[in-house]
């Protein structure tokens, strides 16, 4: 195996951190929504928040 210039995998580190920051945004993104839509079922549960299983 060659060795991996010093710029390579600086490019390497920093594409992974995106992905994981992108990630981890995504999930909180997701969970609060969830958590939001569980909170409105309980306080307004006669009405529909756009979950699939009321559709």
């Amino acid at each position: 195996m060659s060795p991996v210039s010093r710029r390579t995998l600086e490019w390497i580190y920093s594409a992974l951190l995106l992905g994981v920051v992108v990630l981890s945004w995504g999930y909180v993104i997701y969970a609060s929504t969830v958590a939001a839509r569980r909170q409105l079922g309980k306080e307004y549960p006669d009405q529909m928040f756009a979950r699939s299983e009321n559709l």
